[in-house]
C-alpha cells in the first residue's frame, strides 16, 4: 500500500495533502453514519506524529464544521511533526483550534471519564508500525482499550501489523476500522483480525489502475464481484438450464452430511441433483430427501462407497456438469482408489471434501490427481494431515499456504475457517470477509460443498464457484445472525438463509423481468 501511495504521489502527481484530506472526509462520512447526532457525545481524536495522525488533524477540522463536539489530542508540539501532518497540524492552530499535548499519565485520567455515548478516533499509528510500542503509546493504547467510549481506528488499529496481523505489544481494541484504498493483510489475520470490529473500505482518490495492478496477488472477495459472476435465471429456462449436480455421499451413521450436501445444492440453483450413496442407504436416504434424486451404487458391506461402484459412477457422471466427492464417507482405502479413479477419468470439475480429504491424507503424495479440475476444501485439521504438519502451524501461515498448495497441488485450495481462503492454481489468494461464529457447528462445511458445487454445474470455473460459494454461504450465515442472533443455530437454519443471500447479489440479472 505504501508503495502505492507513492506512485500516485509521484506518477500521477497527487498531492499527498489530496490523499490525506480525502482519508479524513471518508473518516468523517463514516462518524456521521454512526453517530448521526452532532450531540450523541464527545469526540476525543488521537493523533499521532505520522501520516496517521495528519488523517486526524482532517477529521477534528470537518467534524467541528460539522458541529460535533471534539477534542484534539496530539502526541507532540507542532514541531515535532513532519510533512502532511504538520501541515494539517497548522491548519488547526491558525484556525484557533485548541490542541492538546499528551503526556504519558494525561489519557489514562482523561479517557476513563469518557461516557459510552462518547468516540475515540485512534489517528495514532497506522500501518507502518514495524516495532514493538514502546511508551507513552503503549500506555495511551491501554488506556483507550480501558475507556467506556466507542473506538474508530483509522486504516489499522494502532499496534496491529498491517502485514500479518500481529499485536506489536498492545494494540487498540476498536468498533470500526476505516481503511484506505485497499484493505490491509493485518485486517484479517489473527490475532489482528479480533481487534477491528467492523471494517468499511475506502476510495480516497487513487487511480483505479494502481489498486487493480495484476502484480497484485492477494484479493478480497467483494459483493460487487460475486454479484457479477453469479448466473442469472430466463424467462424459458428450466431445470436442465441450470446443471446437474452428482453428489457422491454419507456412510453409516453420516447420512446427513449427503442430505445437507444435497440440499445445498439444491437450494443453490442446480437445476437437477443426485446424491449416490451405497445402496444399503438408499432407504434412508429416500425418506429425507424429497427434492433430490438418490442413487445407489455398489458398497463396501458397511455402507461406504466401493471402488467396485466406479463404472455405474463414471456413467452417471456423462449426464452432468460437476461433482462432489467426500460428505460423510469413510476415509478407507477403498474411498482413496474410487476418489483417484474418478479423478483420472472425468474432465468435469470435482469438489473434494470431508472423507474425501481424509482418504487423500492417506496418501498426500497422490496430489496433483490427473483429469478433473479439482477444487479442494479442507478446513484446518484437514489441511494439517494433508500437509504433515499441525492445526497450529497451518492457521500460522493460512495465505502462504493454501497458496503454497494451490500451485503444487494444481488446483483450488479452499482454506476454511474465519477469512476463508480461496487459493487458485496459479497461487493467487483471495480473501472472504463474510460469515460468522454462527458456522461453527456440524455440517457447515457440507453446506459449502453442495453450493460450490450447484455454481459448478451452473457453467461457473473452478476459481469462480470457489469465490462465490464461500461468500454467500457466509452471507446466509450474516443474515441469519443478523435476524435472529448468534446463538441455538445448526446447519439447517444457515441453509434456510441461501434463497436470501442469493438474491440479495443477484438483483438485476433476471432476464425475466427485463433488466
Amino acid at each position: 500500500m505504501a508503495e502505492i501511495d507513492r506512485e500516485a504521489i509521484n506518477e500521477y502527481g497527487i498531492p499527498g495533502l489530496v490523499l490525506m484530506e480525502n482519508a479524513g472526509l471518508q473518516v468523517v462520512n463514516t462518524v456521521q453514519y454512526i453517530r448521526p447526532q452532532v450531540q450523541d457525545g464527545r469526540i476525543v481524536v488521537l493523533c499521532g506524529k505520522g501520516n496517521n495522525g495528519g488523517d486526524g488533524f482532517v477529521i477534528v477540522r470537518h467534524l467541528v464544521r460539522l458541529g460535533y463536539l471534539v477534542e484534539t489530542w496530539a502526541l507532540g508540539e507542532v514541531s515535532q511533526y513532519d510533512g502532511d501532518a504538520r501541515v494539517n497540524y497548522n491548519i488547526l492552530l491558525k484556525q484557533g483550534f485548541e490542541v492538546s499535548v499528551m503526556d504519558e499519565t494525561e489519557p489514562a485520567v482523561r479517557l476513563r471519564y469518557l461516557d459510552k455515548k462518547d468516540l475515540i478516533i485512534d489517528a495514532l499509528l497506522g500501518t507502518g508500525l514495524k516495532s514493538k510500542v514502546r511508551e507513552p503509546l503503549a500506555g495511551i493504547i491501554s488506556a483507550v482499550n480501558e475507556s467506556p467510549a466507542e473506538v474508530l481506528s483509522v486504516d489499522i488499529p494502532s499496534g496491529i501489523s498491517a502485514d500479518n496481523g500481529q499485536v506489536m505489544g498492545s494494540g487498540v481494541r476498536a468498533d470500526y476500522t476505516v481503511t484506505f484504498a485497499l484493505p490491509k493483510k493485518g485486517l484479517f489475520l489473527f490475532p489482528g483480525a479480533d481487534y477491528c470490529g467492523k471494517i468499511k473500505i475506502v476510495d480516497i482518490g487513487i487511480p483505479g489502475e494502481l489498486t487493480a495492478a495484476d502484480d497484485i496477488r492477494e484479493n478480497l472477495i467483494t459483493s460487487n464481484l460475486v454479484g457479477s459472476l453469479l448466473p442469472g435465471r430466463i424467462s424459458n429456462g428450466h431445470k436442465g438450464t441450470y446443471g446437474r449436480a452428482l453428489i457422491l455421499a454419507g456412510s453409516q451413521g453420516m447420512t446427513g452430511a449427503a442430505v445437507l450436501a444435497g440440499e445445498s445444492a439444491l437450494r443453490g440453483g442446480a437445476g437437477l441433483v443426485y446424491v449416490g450413496a451405497a445402496e444399503e442407504l438408499c432407504p434412508i436416504l429416500e425418506s429425507k430427501l424429497k427434492e433430490i434424486i438418490v442413487l445407489g451404487f455398489q458398497g463396501d458391506g458397511s455402507g461406504n462407497l466401493a471402488g467396485a461402484g466406479f463404472d455405474k459412477i463414471r456413467e452417471k457422471t456423462a449426464e452432468c456438469q460437476a461433482v462432489a466427492f467426500g460428505p460423510g464417507l469413510s476415509p478407507t482405502r477403498e474411498t482413496l482408489h474410487l476418489l483417484e479413479n474418478l479423478a483420472a477419468e472425468l474432465s468435469i470439475p470435482m469438489v473434494v471434501d470431508a472423507g474425501g480429504l481424509a482418504a487423500l491424507a492417506l496418501k498426500p503424495g497422490l496430489l496433483p490427481l490427473s483429469g478433473a479440475p479439482l477444487i479442494l476444501t479442507p478446513h484446518p485439521g484437514e489441511m494439517a494431515k494433508l500437509t504433515k504438519t499441525s492445526t497450529e502451524a497451518v492457521q500460522q501461515e493460512r495465505w502462504e499456504l493454501a497458496s503454497r498448495k494451490a500451485r503444487e497441488w494444481k488446483a483450488v485450495v479452499l482454506l476454511k475457517g474465519a477469512y476463508t481462503v480461496v487459493a487458485l492454481p496459479d497461487g493467487e489468494v483471495h480473501v472472504n470477509p463474510t460469515g460468522n461464529p454462527v458456522l461453527s457447528t456440524a455440517g457447515t462445511g457440507d453446506l459449502l460443498t453442495g453450493l460450490v458445487t450447484a455454481l459448478l454445474a451452473q457453467g461457473l470455473s473452478p476459481e469462480d464457484a470457489s469465490r462465490c460459494g464461500v461468500y454467500l454461504h457466509g452471507l446466509a450465515a450474516d443474515l441469519l445472525l443478523g435476524e435472529r442472533g448468534a446463538r441455538g443455530h445448526k446447519a439447517g437454519d444457515i441453509l434456510d438463509y441461501f434463497p436470501l443471500a442469493i438474491n440479495q447479489l443477484i438483483s438485476g440479472k433476471d432476464e425475466k423481468y427485463g433488466r
